[in-house]
């Protein structure tokens, strides 16, 4: 690396584009494997912790990166949450909150601040710190991916569902406008029904009381949709969506404030009321998104986390960091450094056991997939993420399996396809059913590096409250080609797989198409999405079957199920399912079942469910268990009717070398968990 400063950029030759592919591939893994070889003996400063991993890093709560869990991990070093998770077992402990207890109803959840805690500046922290950062992300116009985790707060459901209700009506009006434009006599059935699907609008029509709103849904490709009817629909959803907009607005207006789901009693007691009973909500607010915020960077939106010195509350403050890639040049390497050192006001209970962390990014945004590995100078870090976009050759990757520190663990992660359930083709159930059979997870699995292992259910190995004896049908290609005959398909029919940008699934994309087209005759398009883009895609519904990375928020079942509710706004399945949400809704809060038991048990059709039913009528250890019962049971649903699909459980490598504290095993099986760089030391 050129000699300056730790922001400096690395050397131009190892940008140089006629570097031969085989040196581009070496020269950083033999870099990174000495450096890892080397890292417990060439840096001698033990106050210091040096790590890699990849892209710039977002220290904005609101904004950081729902696939690099590094912006939470150093998110949560610098700004000190209610509570923080215990990088021994992975439950939740105090933090900015000294303690906190829950009502008798499970609802409803005090919070008390420590009274001597501090921002870096030295002004005190208080309720209205949290208050300002949660609304924050709750607006609408903050355009937080990470208000999804928010949704148990009593009004914050509403607030994003119905916004996305007000922008889905919206978007529909103004297509069906100029459909009819175009076609002054009467729309053609299958431009109306592909508007529909393209708006991703149709979760949000059920229900609607308007006559031709009804007869929309139901409409069939080969019918013209008459003008009249069209104009009725267009002033039925202006009136819904005036509607829907005025919900969402009245529920954000009064977030924060007495009688909302947020509310400050004192400066240092903070009360939140959930929409049921969630037992993990000490750990749901230790996550990066419900960090506080300063009153000096309510201003300043993202600007604020750009430089160093910005005031926060936790163990470190920020030092220093290097700039984003230059417009133009994101197919070049460039490298950064974000520098943390310890924040001499904190006086909590997580004090810092280093005085120094550096973390070492990549931010190359498209370069070579060879070139996605880290060259520093060899012997300055101890740890390195070593799961890399592409894996090394088989030789090499044995001499760094070999190597002291190489740990390859299980993770939370599951990847998973879904299928857009309101849409031709597969809008039957036998179509699904006949993708679904006709996968090899044993082929997929090969493809990661470490192998992935296949999986047959939702929820990953380890996380508290899984019940077990949950399992997807097994491959059959036999099965899979009668579903195919059944769903009246053959090789003509039109299908697109799309995928985000993440590790390894370009790969498992392909062995799908190869089995598709080996077995059912059919070779499908394909839609490769940015990693920031799938979950827009999916919320709209723009797709036919998604290939779909995911990592729950908190160590519960209810992460990986609550958002596939059909009237989630994240959802986008377009599957509406009377029985998955009545007992997604039971779980949430189990006294929608208690309301009418009889009427709860047939809409559900699990007769089973009798006896956690009248055991939740004796208190909160009964409705625990119909919660986690009824999570069981809605994970068999999907299961069993083909709308989600569940094909590996992902692994990580790392490579550590002299630094202990950064996680326990029982610890990183609670998906919330991204590393502790407070209680790491060397």
């Amino acid at each position: 690396m050129r000699s300056g400063t730790l922001y400096d950029p690395p050397d131009e030759a190892y940008r140089s584009p006629g570097m031969s592919r085989f040196l581009r591939l070496a020269l950083p893994l033999l870099a990174l494997v000495l450096l890892v070889a080397s890292s417990g003996h060439a840096n001698d400063d033990k106050k210091t912790f040096s790590y890699s991993d990849n892209g710039y890093v977002q220290l904005d709560p609101a904004h950081a990166s729902l696939y690099r869990r590094n912006d939470e991990r150093l998110i949560v070093a610098l700004q000190e949450c209610l509570t923080t998770l215990d990088p021994a077992t992975g439950k939740a402990r105090p933090g900015a909150a000294d303690s906190w207890s829950v009502a008798a109803d499970g609802r409803t959840w005090t919070f008390k601040l420590r009274q001597d805690a501090v921002w870096s500046d030295g002004s005190p922290v208080t309720t209205k710190d949290f208050i300002r950062a949660w609304h924050r992300v709750m607006d609408p116009f903050t355009e937080s991916e990470w208000s999804w985790l928010y949704r148990p707060i009593q009004g914050c459901g509403i607030i994003r569902d119905q916004y996305a209700r007000a922008a889905g009506f919206s978007e529909l009006r103004t297509a069906i406008r100029e459909l009819l434009a175009s076609n002054p006599n009467g729309i053609p059935g299958e431009d109306l029904n592909l508007a529909l699907d393209d708006t991703g609008v149709r979760p949000f029509l059920i229900g609607v009381k308007s006559r031709s709103v009804k007869r929309l849904l139901k409409w069939k490709d080969g019918d013209e949709f008459p003008p009249e009817s069209a104009k009725l629909v267009i002033d039925a959803l202006k009136k819904e969506r005036r509607k829907a907009k005025g919900q969402w607005k009245d529920r954000l207006e009064v977030f924060g404030k007495q009688g909302s789901g947020l509310h400050a009693a004192d400066d240092h007691t903070l009360v939140v009321i959930t929409t049921g009973d969630v037992p993990y909500f000490p750990e749901l607010v230790a996550r990066s998104a419900f960090a506080p915020l300063h009153k000096s960077t309510e201003k300043l939106r993202s600007g604020a986390f750009e430089v160093g010195g910005y005031v926060n509350n936790g163990p470190f403050v920020l030092q220093g960091r290097g700039a984003k890639p230059p417009e133009g040049q994101e197919s070049e390497r460039v490298m950064s450094v974000v520098e943390l050192v310890r924040n001499a006001k904190y006086n909590g209970p997580n004090q810092a056991k280093v005085d120094r962390i550096i973390c070492k990014t990549d931010l190359s945004l498209h370069v070579p997939a060879e070139e996605d590995m880290f060259q520093f100078e060899p012997g300055k870090l101890q740890w390195v993420n070593a799961t890399w976009p592409e894996w090394p050759k088989k030789k090499l990757r044995k001499k760094i399996e070999g190597l002291k520190g190489f740990t390859a663990r299980d993770t939370p992660r599951i990847l998973y396809l879904r299928f857009r359930c309101d849409r031709a083709p597969f809008r039957d159930k036998e179509a699904r059913k006949a993708f679904a059979l006709a996968i090899n997870r044993e082929a997929c699995a090969a493809r990661f590096w470490p192998k992935a292992q296949p999986a047959k259910r939702l929820v990953p190995n380890g996380i508290a409250g899984r019940v077990e004896g949950v399992s997807c049908p097994s491959s059959n290609m036999g099965a899979a080609k009668a579903a195919f005959k059944a769903a009246g398909l053959d090789s003509d029919t039109w299908v697109e797989i799309g995928y985000g940008e993440a590790p390894g699934q370009d790969e498992v994309v392909r062995t799908l198409m190869a089995s598709w087209k080996k077995n059912l005759g059919i070779e499908p398009g394909l839609s490769i999405q940015a990693d920031n883009d799938v979950r827009k895609v999916i919320r709209a519904g723009k797709y036919y079957v998604m290939l779909t990375e995911f990592r729950g928020a908190v160590n519960d079942p209810a992460a990986y199920l609550e958002p596939l509710h059909s009237k989630d706004a994240d959802s986008g399945l377009g599957w509406y399912d009377e029985a998955y949400d009545a007992l997604i809704d039971a779980a949430r809060d189990p006294q929608t079942a208690l309301e009418d038991p009889d009427d709860w048990l047939e809409t559900v059709g699990v007769p089973s469910l009798k006896g956690a039913l009248d055991a939740a009528k004796s208190g909160r250890d009964g409705r625990l268990r119909l919660r986690r019962e009824a999570l069981a049971a809605a994970e068999r649903r999907l299961l069993d009717e083909y709308v989600i699909v569940p094909i590996l459980f992902l692994r990580e490598a790392t490579l550590l070398g002299d630094a202990k504290g950064l996680g326990t095993e029982e610890a990183r099986r609670n998906p919330g968990f991204v590393g502790s760089l407070v209680s790491v030391e060397r």
